[in-house]
């Protein structure tokens, strides 16, 4: 999945004195799931490309697994944890990484870190009501790329909305629909075979 960045202003977390509870209850519906899927919409907008959306669906297990299949184009991200694999079918091309290191900033890995935000991130409760929880995070991690990340989730705490604003000003957002945390994922998810006759590139 594209490595983004999103935010929006937060406003001081004095004005909202059930942060603390809020975090708690994330944390805690996450905790023990180890598997998550669903439909997405993404948006990119940035000063120097303009706007682009695309949509798909995607799969993730913990702790490093991923599958981000993209409509139209059929270009995909693949994890198995250790390697990442990212093939773009309009050029018949496999970039491939043997050395997969995790940011807790992109998106796919702060869907696998909800059970600890209140670790990773400065947290600030954006807007709390019986239908939504709105956060804004903030990475504690120095050498984090991104500036903040704003996350929204519904009443029972099931994510909804995910916006990235990186270094660059780029702002990633990610729509989810039909979420399922915990579903069982049919073997092989993570496992990318080469298309025949793909070239693969090493990144590395």
């Amino acid at each position: 999945m594209t490595r983004a960045g999103w935010l929006l202003l937060a406003l001081p977390v004095s004005a909202f004195a059930g942060t603390p509870e809020i975090i708690d209850a994330v944390e805690a519906k996450y905790a023990g799931v180890e598997t998550l899927t669903a439909k997405f919409t993404q948006t990119t907008k940035s000063e120097l490309y303009g706007a682009d959306e695309q949509s798909g669906t995607m799969s993730l297990m913990r702790p490093a697994k991923m599958r981000w299949v993209f409509a139209g184009d059929g270009k995909q991200f693949v994890t198995d944890g250790s390697t990442m694999w990212i093939y773009n079918p309009a050029d018949n091309q496999v970039l491939k990484y043997s050395d997969v290191s995790q940011s807790a900033a992109s998106a796919d890995s702060l869907l696998q870190s909800l059970d600890r935000i209140s670790e990773l991130f400065e947290v600030e409760l954006l807007e709390d009501t019986k239908t939504v929880k709105r956060l804004s995070l903030k990475p504690k991690a120095a050498d984090a790329q991104v500036k903040r990340i704003e996350l929204a989730l519904d009443g029972d705490l099931v994510i909804q909305n995910v916006t990235i604003l990186d270094a660059f000003d780029t702002s990633t957002a990610l729509a989810f629909q039909n979420v399922a945390l915990d579903s069982k994922l049919p073997e092989g998810t993570f496992t990318f075979e080469v298309p025949k006759g793909a070239e693969v590139i090493s990144a590395n």
